[in-house]
């Protein structure tokens, strides 16, 4: 065998091996866990427009990936399966799961919405990868942070900005008040949008794909990897574990897949050490469905929903407004290196589909098509971000340009451009403001009164 041959086998077989050790990362893996999906970089290089170089960015960013963060879908799957238990009718499979299940109850002990030692990592490597990629971007002057006041948003915010507070001991870094919060929660401060997420259409359209015959059936055949019959048929009749919590097969085959999505935010060895590993419980198709069931509620709540332009993508206006303002005054003063924000999906979400970027905007019909045209996992993973990357030309005639990541990755805007995926900033300006301005949203000194207005 020729050395080159030799090297090819030798490298096939090392990936062959990793993806049978790391089965929960595997791609198939990541194509069904929406927005639990753990950040994945690749690298997509374009070279700069002759003569231009990058001088400023503007970045909105969710945090990394997290423990669960609520105990809900784990106190479901557990007391069932302790339930089941008592009763001697769990199957060997259905032991093996239990013991899954309390030992994941063990790691997320004290820890729910913290961020894990990977979310940690993911955050790291993408402002090393910001600063690294764009050198003529940071000139150790300044950068403006912001974040949530969300724990894990903050310590996001924390870990990205030592990149740059390493490399550079004396940054001015301007920590913007945190009563800013209309800029990155905008979500809580719209009557509107409370009435939104709460109307019978979503609640009815998430319930009709909980319970449809798919979920149903799909959901006893997985039971049967769990429970004797015996068990089944009471839990199809449903178990009361409250007073206000009755539980069905289906109810209970969500709760596992939620656990199963959540244990993407442990990193592969960890996964490996304590044994954790859903994969034996789901078929391919059955992972697909339940990924349709559990994410649809990301699509109708923030993503384009019945309309691209409905309320909750219009909250995010004062964002989108926010991002404008602070570009045009870093390039009239030249005097800011960045502008950094952390939040959530629920920011980020409603933020990409209202700049159109492409794969983020598209209404499906029926909703159960939504993952054709929409996916949590491109958009929306642990750790996702947007950025505006500036350039500018050493002839001062010429004019400045953008390009916009989504989550590391260039991307097409509804615009024109003959230098693609550089868009002409005084263009890409003209039109969001007047999708702002069609919307009676002007001045940043009003959000307050405009979201408690907005329909």
């Amino acid at each position: 065998m020729s050395f080159i041959k030799h090297s090819f086998f030798i490298q096939f077989l090392i990936v062959a091996i990793l993806l049978l050790i790391f089965s929960p990362l595997s791609l198939a893996t990541m194509m069904t866990s929406g927005s639990k999906t753990a950040y994945h970089y690749v690298k997509q290089p374009t070279a700069v427009p002759a003569g231009y170089q990058a001088f400023y960015i503007d970045h909105i960013g969710r945090h990394g990936s997290r423990y669960i963060s609520k105990a809900k879908y784990e106190d479901i799957a557990y007391k069932i399966l302790v339930l089941a238990e008592k009763n001697n009718q769990l199957t060997e499979k259905g032991k093996l799961l239990l013991t899954q299940i309390t030992t994941i109850k063990e790691l997320n002990k004290d820890h729910y919405g913290e961020l894990s030692d990977l979310g940690r990592k993911d955050i790291s490597l993408i402002s090393q990868r910001m600063l690294n990629n764009n050198p003529t971007v940071f000139k150790g002057q300044k950068i403006a942070v912001i974040s949530s006041t969300s724990p894990r948003a903050k310590e996001t915010a924390e870990i990205f900005i030592n990149t740059f507070k390493t490399k550079y001991p004396n940054l001015n870094v301007h920590q913007q008040p945190e009563d800013q919060q209309t800029l990155l929660r905008f979500f809580e401060y719209s009557p509107a949008y409370a009435k939104y997420k709460k109307n019978k259409i979503i609640k009815n359209t998430l319930k009709s794909l909980e319970n449809a015959p798919k979920s149903i059936e799909m959901s006893e055949n997985i039971a049967r990897l769990i429970f004797t019959s015996n068990f089944i048929h009471q839990l199809n009749n449903g178990i009361s574990l409250s007073e206000n919590s009755i539980v069905k097969t289906q109810n209970f085959v969500l709760a596992v897949y939620q656990l199963y999505q959540e244990l993407l935010s442990f990193s592969p060895p960890l996964l490996a050490d304590n044994h954790l590993d859903f994969s034996g419980y789901f078929t391919k198709d059955q992972l697909l469905w339940f990924s349709t069931v559990v994410t649809a509620k990301n699509y109708l709540q923030i993503g384009p929903a019945f309309d691209s332009n409905g309320i909750q993508i219009k909250i995010a206006a004062p964002l989108l407004l926010d991002m404008l303002k602070t570009a045009d005054s870093a390039i009239a003063n030249n005097n800011i290196d960045a502008n950094l924000r952390f939040a959530h999906a629920e920011t980020v979400s409603p933020l990409a589909t209202l700049m159109e970027i492409e794969g983020t905007n598209i209404v499906a019909n029926p909703v159960s098509d939504y993952p054709s045209v929409w996916q949590a996992d491109k958009i929306i993973p642990m750790a996702a971000n947007i950025q505006w990357i500036f350039y500018k030309s050493e002839q001062a005639d010429q004019p400045i340009l953008v390009k916009v990541m989504l989550n590391e990755r260039e991307v097409h805007l509804p615009l024109k451009t003959n230098d693609y995926p550089y868009y002409q900033w005084d263009e890409l300006k003209k039109f969001y403001k007047n999708k702002l301005n069609n919307w009676g949203l002007t001045d940043q000194g009003v959000v307050l009164k405009w979201l408690n207005k907005i329909k």
